[in-house]
């Protein structure tokens, strides 16, 4: 169920405007716009409703051609690499938006446009008694035969009889062909389970909105309350917090310092690329996984360069660090409540790739150190919860060997 109303209001009180008129669809695919039309001399204006009867649907969009020998080529003839002289955090934003500008010129250089066959195929059979009804057709204008047009009524239920049969046997075909093996069972499922729906009207803190614009800003408002931060001031927590991040937060990086730094080389970020899910979504730059997946050898040089630099400078791109929010309805919840709706970001794949190596040399520099302690075993390299609860196991079997009955004992719940 959804509900359809102008953006502007269409009855003019002395001291107020609102929107009086409105419409309830319900499983509705076409698009629309809605407008309130100032033309008629009173305090209440019609309102021009349209629908689109060509429209693409989510799967049916334009499809697209990207020849990737044509987009390497472009990358290593039409952009002279050079080595990166950078020197502060502003070269690193520059090198950081001419590498994403190269590659989204390299991938609208080498991406075409596909036109899709609009053709259908129609068996032997039904083209036959096309021909013969056209024939027909054409014979019943001239002579208006009453004999004739009873002939032309049979054929017509002929044709559509075997049409349909023709369909629903192409449809059978089509499932029986199904196999999970091949993935084709799980793709086609997966398509049909599928139901994109548009976010209906959302009830803000001045009413209900209509438009996409509104409801965006009424949901950035909502998650800006739910991630808003806690009053919880600590004058001492905070200024232990403070000291902490002062002593950690050193200046830029010496020649010998970096000498010492061992630097990310080319055949790291190769084989990280070699992993990376073609099928995932690209961010706000569009730069998508499969770009990455065909990067000549020197563009995976100056990416190299510009991630050695953000960890000389400690400076991250803020252009790698913007993201596209997506809105999703909690299950069960109602849609017209903006808090029922959790984020999902979308972050560039560039920023995940340089992400990935921070994360790298952050595990290290704890594990060298013994920054984490011996309990933790989330989210640390071979350690699973299996470990923790052998551990538990081990003590429990230990400490009644020796006689030490004492203290409390939890039973950890192991969650499936």
């Amino acid at each position: 169920m959804e509900i359809l109303a102008p953006p502007s209001p269409t009855r003019f009180g002395f001291n107020s405007a609102t929107i009086l008129d409105l419409a309830v669809i319900k499983d509705f695919i076409l698009p629309f716009s809605i407008i309130s039309l100032p033309e008629l001399y009173s305090d209440h204006n019609p309102v021009k409703l349209t629908f689109q009867q060509k429209f693409t649907t989510l799967h049916n969009r334009v499809a697209t051609h990207t020849d990737w020998t044509k987009f390497q080529n472009y990358l290593k003839n039409q952009i002279d690499y050079r080595p990166l002289k950078i020197n502060s955090n502003t070269d690193i934003e520059v090198a950081a938006e001419k590498f994403t500008k190269n590659l989204q010129n390299a991938h609208r250089f080498a991406t075409k446009t596909v036109k899709k066959s609009t053709a259908t195929y129609i068996h032997a059979n039904i083209k036959d008694l096309i021909k013969t009804r056209n024939k027909t057709k054409k014979a019943w204008k001239t002579l208006k035969n009453p004999l004739i047009k009873t002939e032309l009524n049979r054929i017509e239920k002929l044709i559509k009889k075997l049409d349909k049969n023709s369909r629903q046997k192409d449809q059978t075909e089509e499932l029986e062909a199904l196999n999970t093996e091949d993935g084709t069972l799980w793709r086609k499922a997966k398509i049909m389970r599928k139901k994109a729906q548009k976010i209906p009207a959302l009830l803000g803190e001045n009413g209900f909105a209509y438009s996409d614009s509104i409801k965006a800003e009424i949901i950035a408002l909502s998650l800006e309350k739910q991630f808003s931060l806690n009053d919880l001031s600590h004058r001492e927590t905070e200024n232990e917090v403070k000291k902490s991040t002062e002593n950690f937060s050193s200046p830029t990086l010496t020649d010998n310092q970096i000498d010492n730094l061992k630097c990310i080389q080319p055949s790291e970020v190769i084989k990280f690329i070699k992993k990376l899910n073609i099928k995932k979504a690209c961010g706000f730059d569009c730069i998508t996984n499969k770009m990455l997946r065909n990067l000549p050898r020197t563009m995976i040089f100056e990416i190299t360069e510009i991630i050695n630099n953000i960890f000389k400078f400690s400076y991250f791109p803020k252009a790698w660090k913007t993201a596209v929010v997506v809105p999703i309805l909690k299950p069960g919840k109602d849609s017209t409540q903006p808090e029922n709706y959790q984020p999902i970001l979308l972050l560039s794949t560039l920023s995940k790739l340089t992400e990935n190596f921070i994360l790298d040399k952050l595990n290290v520099h704890l594990v060298k150190n013994k920054i984490l302690c011996q309990e933790q075993f989330g989210f640390r390299k071979s350690l699973t919860r299996t470990h923790k609860l052998l551990r538990v196991v081990e003590y429990t079997v230990k400490n009644f060997s020796v006689t030490q009955h004492g203290g409390n004992y939890f039973t950890p719940k192991v969650v499936q």
